[in-house]
């Protein structure tokens, strides 16, 4: 069975909208500047994130379809956008398409409170000002930057917290698998807003500092792809640590994703940890010392400098491998871990020596 490959990826981060500066600060390990949200956003006076710069969802995709669109939507929409670089969706009748695989946390939980408040405060539950209401659904991204790019493959969205990346990663190889696409857009999004904020920081600790964006990557079958091939995913595994016994949970997981890639541990040249908050990132990293070396540890920039990017940290982990020069064939593994449960590991071919990106 041919395995898939990442044949082209794009971004929009807190160091700009593309893949270029993304690549330039993870590749200078520098973090981009922390800076107060607007007004309505922070859920205190001196709260401060790392944000995508001078982001506006109306200003990035223009006024059509865009009247109440929430920033995961815009974000992603964006992402696809440059992604794709205006190409546009011509495929023969009856053939499979494009599909597309977002990772979410759940939705835009910002979305999901304003339509909350509007019914509580107006007259009637049910006045609440339309535009708002595609914003309650969970798919709303995904969907939409379908639709505003003439994707017409099969469009999903999975929320499975830190994990969303690794999840959307395996979903897109499996469609490609079954013959179910052409090629598949996977990656994963998080906004910045108030409601996130007040959410994490509740969690967390208010000494946090979020980030945000959103990572795509292109996958097509590795006999027959179009593009030049970045990257070959060998495998991608997920479960669950039951009682918070992240572990040895992750260490089973990265066992078995390195035996199903047919790839010792000792081989790995990269090795690209989650860092989440709390006893999952401290058990990860402890994951991480036992199985590899500093220098393989510490081949990459840490996602740590986006910030907590949340359901998008996965993909921008993909991203920090897809930055980083060395010569073609280089192994790398991704690991995620989410405080509620979930844990994960990706194993990929890096085809490229990165120089490009």
């Amino acid at each position: 069975m041919s395995t898939a490959v990442i044949t082209a990826w794009s971004a929009v981060s807190p160091y700009g909208t593309g893949r270029a500066p993304l690549a330039a600060g993870l590749r200078e390990r520098t973090a981009p500047p922390e800076s107060a949200g607007p007004e309505e956003w922070t859920a205190r006076p001196d709260a401060t994130a790392r944000l995508v710069p001078g982001f506006e969802v109306r200003e990035a995709l223009g006024k059509a379809g865009t009247r109440g669109m929430d920033r995961l939507t815009g974000l992603t929409a964006v992402t696809v956008r440059e992604l794709l670089a205006g190409e546009t969706e011509q495929r023969p009748d009856g053939g499979l398409g494009t599909g597309v695989v977002l990772g979410t946390a759940a939705g835009s939980t910002q979305g999901f409170m304003e339509f909350t408040k509007a019914s509580l405060e107006g007259d009637r539950p049910i006045d609440v000002m339309p535009s708002r209401i595609p914003n309650m659904a969970m798919n709303r991204a995904a969907s939409a930057s379908a639709i505003r790019h003439t994707l017409k493959g099969p469009n999903s969205t999975v929320a499975a917290g830190r994990l969303s990346g690794l999840v959307a990663l395996g979903q897109a190889v499996r469609l490609l698998a079954d013959g179910r696409a052409e090629r598949v857009l996977a990656g994963s999004a998080e906004e910045y807003s108030a409601t996130r904020a007040h959410l994490t920081h509740a969690a967390h600790g208010e000494d946090l500092v979020l980030g945000e964006g959103c990572v795509m990557v292109l996958l097509e079958p590795g006999d027959s792809a179009a593009g030049e091939p970045l990257a070959e995913v060998l495998a991608v595994h997920h479960r669950v640590a039951p009682q918070g016994e992240f572990a040895q949970v992750l260490t089973a997981a990265v066992h078995a994703s390195l035996a199903e890639a047919g790839v010792a541990p000792a081989a790995v040249w990269a090795a690209v940890p989650g860092q989440a908050p709390g006893a999952a990132g401290e058990q990860e990293r402890i994951v991480h010392e036992a199985l590899f070396d500093a220098d393989v540890r510490e081949r990459t920039a840490s996602v740590a400098l986006l910030g907590e990017t949340a359901a998008a940290t996965g993909a921008f982990q993909l991203a920090a491998l897809l930055s980083e020069p060395g010569e073609p064939g280089r192994i790398a593994l991704v690991t995620a871990t989410d405080p509620d449960g979930p844990v994960g590991c990706a194993v990929l071919r890096l085809l490229t020596d990165g120089a490009s990106a």
